[in-house]
């Protein structure tokens, strides 16, 4: 019997407009009226997390920063697993050699190495890896300048001091137009020992501490709560999600997963725009 449900957001409990079905929000709590536990799993930061929690109603553990940190239902870290700062100072210092703008994830808010401008350019590769189908260069600005990463931006103008603050890392992303570059950065980057690297687009880089991943942590945090690994339920659809695919036995990909996902799914859902997470939930159910 499945006992916690845990799901990837961006192409997984989001659609393709951006916003959670009124069918996965329906079957996710349907499945916690039943006691199955349901848990975000995610590459964002909690505080990216929070607004779709507050207008779904949703009230659910997450897994944020790629594994980084597992929040309780009221939003506070039950376990944070971070980058060691010596460690991220060699990041940081590969990372400059590419025309890239590095945004610094911490349990303290955004951060970056970059200068004002330089993060709106980053803000405009974000603006059109999340929106592809936007192809209106002022609807792409408008986003961008607007975005809650670059509107709280915290920026670094003292390194050493910075990385000697009690301020934690749990993730650097950054993105691309080019998926040579990324593949470039992510050759230099695999480099270094104590790192996970990963992406949840193919032009995008995400950067965690090795033993940050979803699947460990998400292992962790069902350990604790007395419940097995078969009774685990993931579902998932890019490279990001694998490590709990991995992990348990029992795993979901969603019709539009990238091939490794759905190589390695015991089932194969709709997609994102279909209601997929839904559609796997009642067969969970199996109502």
């Amino acid at each position: 019997m499945i006992k916690l449900i845990a799901s990837d957001m961006d192409g997984t409990l989001i659609g393709t407009n951006h916003k959670i079905s009124i069918e996965n929000i329906e079957a996710i709590k349907i499945a916690q009226e039943k006691g199955v536990k349901f848990a975000i799993a995610t590459g964002r930061a909690y505080e990216d997390v929070k607004p779709f929690l507050d207008e779904y109603g949703l009230k659910c553990e997450c897994v944020v920063l790629n594994g980084g940190e597992y929040r309780d239902i009221a939003g506070k870290i039950v376990v944070g697993i971070y980058i060691d700062k010596s460690i991220a100072a060699e990041v940081l210092n590969i990372m400059s050699k590419y025309d890239l703008a590095v945004e610094i994830y911490t349990d303290n808010g955004y951060y970056t190495t970059n200068t004002k401008e330089e993060t709106l350019k980053g803000m405009i590769k974000r603006a059109k890896t999340f929106h592809p189908d936007v192809t209106d260069s002022d609807e792409i600005y408008i986003n961008a300048i607007n975005h809650p990463h670059f509107i709280n931006m915290n920026y670094i103008t003292n390194l050493e001091e910075f990385l000697k603050s009690d301020v934690n890392i749990g993730k650097f992303v950054s993105f691309a137009e080019s998926i040579d570059e990324i593949n470039s950065l992510k050759e230099e980057l695999n480099k270094l020992d104590g790192l996970a690297i990963s992406s949840s687009f193919v032009t995008n880089i995400e950067i965690n501490d090795v033993n940050a991943t979803k699947g460990r942590i998400l292992a962790k945090v069902a350990k604790r709560m007395g419940i097995r690994k078969e009774e685990v339920a993931i579902l998932g659809d890019s490279f990001n999600d694998y490590s709990m695919f991995v992990e348990f036995p029992n795993s979901f990909a969603m019709e539009n997963a990238i091939p490794e996902i759905k190589e390695v799914a015991k089932y194969i859902t709709a997609s994102n725009s279909e209601h997929g997470v839904a559609k796997a939930i009642y067969r969970i159910l199996d109502i």
